[in-house]
């Protein structure tokens, strides 16, 4: 019985080394950000895009706010806290492109598409992250008599699309560091300088 166990027991243990050699991580929660609270701006008040970053930033444990006030009188401080980021979007659409017609003028393929351009800047108005796009597009295939089916695909895909969107973007401030936070410039490392901007297409 015992050597059963043992058996299982090394089992599992080649099993996990094996796919720890293919390159695959278990999950161990979300990442803690090294910012306390966050200002969205330049989104509309009705994005869905907004809505659902401000949930997910929330998750991860980050207060977001309505201002920089806001913020300090969170913080207890005089000053603007250096653990305070605002996330200003500077683009946030969502598009429905005809790629292909008939002969006749008939739709037969669609370009599904959602994008956000963002920066990132620090509590005392410095620039963290420079401009950065996020642009997703996904086809479908469209027929008229399927209209209303198709537009609930369409609806779908940008769901699917903006969920994407909203992962790749807490994955860039999960990558901003504590001593970047800081718009003072530091003698033995550059790391306060604005992160590079970085774009992602995927069709």
């Amino acid at each position: 019985m015992q050597r059963r166990h043992l058996l299982t027991g090394l089992s599992a243990s080649l099993a996990l080394a094996t796919l720890g050699g293919c390159g695959f991580q278990l999950r161990h929660g979300p990442k803690a950000m090294a910012f306390r609270t966050i200002q969205l701006t330049g989104f509309t008040s009705t994005s869905p895009l907004a809505a659902e970053l401000a949930r997910a930033l929330e998750a991860s444990g980050v207060r977001v706010v309505d201002s920089t006030l806001q913020a300090t009188q969170a913080a207890g401080t005089e000053q603007v806290p250096t653990s305070h980021l605002v996330f200003e979007a500077l683009r946030d659409s969502r598009d429905l492109v005809v790629v292909t017609k008939t002969a006749y003028g008939q739709v037969r393929v669609m370009s599904v598409r959602t994008s956000v351009r963002f920066r990132i800047l620090r509590g005392d108005g410095s620039e963290l992250l420079r401009p950065t796009d996020v642009a997703l597009a996904r086809d479908l295939n469209y027929n008229e008599r399927d209209a209303l089916a198709k537009q609930d695909e369409a609806a779908a895909l940008q769901k699917s699309m903006q969920t994407d969107i909203v992962n790749q973007v807490l994955r860039r401030l999960a990558a901003i560091r504590p001593e970047q936070l800081s718009g003072v410039p530091q003698a033995a490392t550059a790391t306060s300088a604005p992160v590079p901007a970085a774009s992602a297409a995927a069709r």
